[in-house]
């Protein structure tokens, strides 16, 4: 069996049917450089285990307001960089704020409090 390995600073999150990796550098030109490394060495582990789907390969870099986006292509293609992913159930945005996942949960919890309200008319009031 082969691994994976890398020389920066990678952690590899295996879900379900998703695998994420987390890569952090402070530099942009190394994180960027570190990125394509590492998507070079998953592809070329890939070919030789399983199957990556390119297409449905895409990235998310978390910034700061004076951060700037890279642009990122993996075999010629250039990758989306998301700003919002789900995972379990948690939506992360690419500032690290809970701002999307707060607007998609509002709507959830105004229908929670609609029922709540009809349920009341019918349930007895003593305890």
């Amino acid at each position: 069996m082969t691994y994976l390995k890398f020389q920066v600073m990678t952690k590899i999150v295996l879900l379900t049917d998703d695998t994420s990796i987390i890569i952090t550098n402070s530099n942009p030109t190394h994180f960027k450089d570190s990125v394509i490394k590492i998507f070079q060495g998953i592809k070329t582990w890939f070919s030789t285990n399983l199957s990556l789907n390119i297409d449905k390969t895409h990235f998310m870099q978390f910034v700061t307001k004076n951060s700037s986006l890279i642009d990122l292509y993996i075999t010629d293609q250039k990758k989306a960089n998301i700003f919002n992913a789900k995972c379990l159930g948690i939506i992360q945005d690419n500032t690290l704020t809970w701002k999307t996942h707060i607007d998609m949960f509002i709507p959830k919890l105004s229908s929670a409090c609609i029922a709540i309200r009809a349920v009341r008319l019918i349930c007895p009031k003593n305890h």
